[in-house]
């Protein structure tokens, strides 16, 4: 069985590069993250060659987005975009998701395993744990939703009801 590993990221370190991505944008105690700005915007400041590409359902029938950090690419399903742009907090999710993946998975920064044992990969090496915190902590920062409940989470930052109880839960 082969699957990728990355470089390993705990969620203090993930949580500290994405307080930076919103301090470099002013940011920091913004509770909607716009998310869609980011990308658009965003990511092509900080990266000159990116490239977003806008496809239809049919062209990523099984997945919601692709990214394909070594072509400075992130490719998204137009159903995925446009409910994103409508603050769908399950789209607009998966748009962090991609943006976790283009920023920490470079090509230096993540490896194909040959792993004969079938054993899992730990979170912190595994890029899709990854992006989901990466996403999680770009959306719903610790600092933002202290003394809130996941309702109130859920409401102000854009996330679904069990993205903003598992932020709760990593306090």
């Amino acid at each position: 069985m082969s699957v990728y590993t990355a470089t390993p990221y705990s969620r203090s370190k993930i949580r500290r590069l994405t307080n930076l991505i919103r301090s470099i944008f002013g940011l920091d105690d913004i509770r909607y993250f716009p998310i869609v700005h980011m990308l658009e915007i965003g990511l092509p400041k900080i990266f000159e060659e990116f490239n977003l590409e806008i496809v239809e359902k049919s062209l990523l029938p099984n997945k919601y987005g692709v990214t394909y950090p070594e072509e400075n690419l992130i490719r998204l399903r137009e159903d995925v975009y446009e409910r994103a742009i409508s603050g769908i907090p399950r789209d607009r999710f998966t748009v962090a998701h991609e943006i976790g993946h283009f920023i920490m998975h470079r090509p230096t920064n993540i490896a194909l395993a040959r792993n004969e044992k079938e054993e899992e990969i730990p979170a912190f090496k595994n890029p899709e744990w990854q992006a989901n915190t990466f996403a999680a902590e770009l959306l719903a920062p610790p600092h933002i939703i202290k003394g809130l409940s996941a309702a109130e989470v859920a409401l102000t930052c854009g996330v679904s009801k069990d993205v903003a109880s598992i932020q709760l839960k990593n306090l």
